[in-house]
């Protein structure tokens, strides 16, 4: 007999032994091959992993390429039209439990590989779904940029806007809305930022707004998130990073809105 067939053959019985449907007079030849030949110890416990799985409840995808070779090897065995010489059964009476007992191996490897395709699906599914949503979000996002960089260009370029000159540029006021746009603005020491500031109606300090790094340049766009019809004055000045409750430096500028 070749011995490369021979050995190739004891491999298709590792994996029938890995998903616990070899024959008990088998088991001791198979484990046998398996201790004393390191790549039959390797395909044993890749396959064993895969074949716990089938009495399992499927959690998460499993390797389908383990999965492939349980089922190659196996089918191997099943078409072969012989046990192998060393079984200790009569010829008839083993031929007939080892047939039966590889097709019901055969028909559960044939199962799980369906299984693992359909994981496969879902999970390809599941992907899909995860980056339209993903991609719907951005899409989402760039609208309401869209939307809100149009609005910003009707305020500054509208005939009824309001505008304040001012250190370093100008305050746009129109409707609900109020702007800084300023250039030239000095370039910022480190850990520090620059924060706008507001005074409402009745209120006798000012309270804090947003921070912000203008441009290289010193140019910046900042659209206040105040109410303007709330607002009779803004101010500007250069805080630490995260801003500060009350002016810590003198104001660049302070600009009434009427």
């Amino acid at each position: 007999m070749n011995p490369e067939n021979d050995r190739e053959a004891m491999l298709d019985l590792v994996a029938a032994y890995a998903l616990g449907v070899l024959p008990s007079a088998e088991q001791g030849r198979v484990a046998a091959f398996i201790l004393a030949d390191p790549e039959a110890r390797r395909e044993y416990d890749d396959l064993r992993s895969t074949a716990n799985f089938v009495g399992l409840a499927a959690e998460e995808p499993v390797d389908s390429t383990r999965s492939a070779r349980m089922k190659e090897r196996l089918m191997a065995v099943v078409r072969s039209d012989v046990m192998p010489r060393s079984t200790a059964f009569s010829a008839s009476r083993s031929s007939a439990m080892w047939g039966t007992t590889l097709a019901a191996a055969a028909a559960v490897v044939f199962a799980l590989v369906s299984v693992i395709q359909n994981f496969g699906l879902r999970s390809d599914l599941h992907d899909a779904q995860t980056r339209v949503a993903v991609l719907q979000s951005r899409i989402d996002a760039d609208r309401h940029t869209v939307a809100r960089d149009r609005s910003m260009l009707t305020d500054l370029t509208a005939s009824d806007a309001k505008r304040f000159t001012v250190a370093y540029g100008t305050v746009v006021l129109r409707g609900a809305h109020v702007y800084l746009a300023l250039a030239s603005l000095p370039p910022l020491p480190r850990g520090k930022v620059y924060q706008a500031w507001t005074l409402a109606r009745g209120a006798k300090t000012v309270a804090p707004s947003v921070t912000f790094v203008p441009n290289a340049d010193g140019t910046t766009l900042v659209p206040l998130p105040e109410d303007a019809g709330n607002l009779t004055a803004v101010a500007l000045s250069v805080e630490p990073e995260g801003g500060s409750r009350q002016p810590t430096t003198k104001p660049a500028f302070v600009q009434p809105l009427s």
